[in-house]
């Protein structure tokens, strides 16, 4: 391993992403989470003056600080619980408690309540408890899991999205009115969700599909009429199609006269705003990234938000409608903006001649290059302008990387994003095929040094691919992906068994669709010495799906190397754990593809 590679590679793995931004009311203090001394804990900053204050210091994990309508008390999660404390984090109590959790608080505008989500009935619902109180009600049942809750400017009426297994193709926006009675606000068969009021309570903002891109559409609480206020080929909103992250957008302005909101065109992920009474949107984010909403600041001029790039994982920039932007906190090392490279976008065919959109990394070097296909995973993610550390890590040894936007996945449209129904490890797993093909016929690659890499899904479509066709590939590396669809479906959580059952059906009824897409079943394919890394404490891929690929690939007398992490669930969040996957995946390639012992 190159020094500069060692070096990059302990930079990465020391980076703390910031997470859960929240704003106090009057926009003066920003509150966030990041990871340090083995927890998350919570951080808050005087956006004028600086200097990051602590606010927690505990044992336990201290997630999504909420401020209080009058700004003197947070309200976050601690270990599966809720806690409230003064801002300053003085006085913390529990507020409530339970087995199954207690996730997303949420204050009502007046203060006296706060919604949050639950499953201690086995499903995750809407609570409500007092402040002030230990007793908790719930709003929301039945056998679907909800998402998203946000209150009325008025605190009589709550909405939010929800998937329901009795029509599983539809994601529903929901409005909980003042009498108790439940609304359907999105229209059936679409995906829609990340519900936001205006300021007056009459206009629910939302996302949705409907038209075969996600926009934002009104829906007019009194009139109980919806109309779409964007438009385009292309998408708005978060871009996770599991369960459209709100940090995407809508969100109203305190004046209601606008909305903010992130769009996804080419490979970018800027910040917009769009008039409500118009229409008319514009870009108001400057610098290449992905942005996440943190939210408005109360001159209704100024938005906060998250901007993750190739060397940092996430900088807060004060955005303007009308003046340049401002860095509030700057994540970055010196060393990783000058090692880190910038993607080229480009597009290649696959078999059925869709186009499939790509980045590609290319190292200094001017000479034939070893090279890697990297897979996101989801399969309804997506890479974009974003941190990557892997990806920059192999670029850095010297490797050529490309990361394609397979069939599947989030921001081109609903064709595009459902070219892999009933065809899961198969349809996709081709457009991973073809990227391989592709960098064999650049005449800055070795046509024989090809690897295939993949974290989640991406795991297991690299391998899939292994198996569709081994002669292309030299290595590969599957970070916790499924190995029998099949066995998952069974075996995992609610979330991935109901994101196999949209995809795939059930077992039972696609029966042949989840034999062809499940690669354990074709282990003596594949040729290329192969690397397996999985937390020990996975939920939504079982570490069982590593361990019936190892025995098969063993019974086959095919290479294979494992490591199974201590503490860790899906991904590898501990800084050390984090340092260990990539060394051994760096050395596991060099050996494979450049032949270093």
């Amino acid at each position: 391993m190159r020094d500069h590679t060692a070096s990059l590679i302990e930079n990465f793995a020391a980076l703390s992403r910031l997470e859960d931004c929240a704003l106090s009311p009057d926009g003066r203090t920003l509150a966030y989470t990041r990871h340090v001394d083995s927890h998350h804990q919570i951080f808050a900053l005087p956006i004028e003056r600086g200097g990051e204050v602590r606010i927690t210091a505990t044992l336990d994990d201290c997630t999504e600080p909420q401020y209080s309508p009058d700004g003197q008390h947070l309200v976050y999660v601690r270990e599966h619980a809720l806690w409230i404390a003064n801002a300053d984090g003085s006085n913390a109590r529990e507020l409530t408690n339970h087995p199954g959790g207690n996730t997303h608080p949420r204050w009502s505008p007046d203060g006296s309540r706060i919604a949050f989500l639950s499953r201690r009935r086995g499903w995750s619902h809407i609570w409500t408890i007092a402040a002030s109180e230990l007793q908790s009600k719930q709003i929301t049942r039945g056998e679907f899991d909800v998402c998203n809750p946000t209150w009325s400017q008025d605190g009589k009426c709550l909405a939010y999205d929800s998937w329901r297994t009795d029509d599983i193709q539809t994601r529903a926006v929901y409005l909980i009115t003042s009498n108790g009675g439940e609304e359907l606000v999105s229209v059936k068969g679409s995906w829609s969700g990340a519900p936001s009021f205006s300021p007056d309570g009459r206009t629910l903002a939302f996302l949705s599909d409907q038209t075969g891109w996600f926009h934002i559409y009104l829906y007019d609480t009194q009139l109980r009429i919806t109309h779409q206020l964007t438009r385009g080929e292309f998408e708005d909103g978060g871009s996770h199609f599991y369960d459209i992250d709100p940090r995407g957008g809508p969100l109203f302005s305190p004046d209601g006269k606008q909305i903010a909101f992130v769009r996804h065109r080419e490979g970018k992920i800027d910040v917009w705003v769009v008039d409500v009474a118009t229409g008319d949107a514009k870009r108001i984010s400057s610098i290449d990234g992905r942005h996440r909403l943190i939210g408005w600041l109360p001159d209704s001029k100024h938005i906060a938000a998250m901007c993750s790039q190739s060397s940092t994982p996430g900088d807060v920039w004060l955005l303007s409608t009308d003046s340049e932007p401002i860095q509030l906190i700057d994540s970055s090392i010196a060393e990783l903006k000058s090692r880190t490279h910038q993607p080229e976008w480009i597009a290649y065919p696959s078999p059925d001649d869709l186009k499939i959109p790509a980045a590609l990394l290319r190292p200094l070097e001017k000479t034939k290059a070893p090279a890697v296909v990297f897979i996101h995973g989801g399969p309804n993610s997506m890479f974009g302008d974003d941190y990557y550390p892997l990806p920059q890590i192999l670029a850095q040894e010297g490797y050529v990387v490309l990361l394609p936007n397979y069939r599947g996945s989030t921001g081109y449209g609903n064709v595009f994003r459902n070219a892999n129904m009933r065809e899961w490890g198969n349809a996709d797993a081709m457009d991973i095929v073809y990227a391989a093909r592709w960098l064999k016929s650049q005449s800055f690659v070795d046509p024989d040094r090809i690897a295939v890499v993949g974290p989640s899904y991406g795991g297991y479509l690299a391998l899939s691919a292994l198996t569709l066709a081994p002669e292309l590939f030299c290595a590969g590396v599957d970070m916790y992906g499924d190995s029998e669809i099949a066995e998952a479906y069974h075996h995992e959580d609610r979330e991935a068994r109901m994101d196999l059952l949209r995809h795939m059906g059930t077992p039972e009824e696609n029966a042949e669709g989840y034999r062809r897409g499940s690669p354990l079943y074709q282990a003596e394919k594949i040729q290329a010495p192969l690397l397996l890394l999985h937390g020990k404490d996975d939920q939504m891929v079982a570490p069982l799906m590593s361990e019936k690929m190892i025995a098969a690939l063993k019974i086959e007398n095919k290479y294979v190397e494992s490591h199974f992490y201590d503490g860790e669930e899906h991904g590898f969040d501990k800084p050390e754990n984090k340092k260990d996957a990539w060394e051994r995946i760096v050395k596991f390639l060099n050996r494979f593809c450049r032949d270093e012992k």
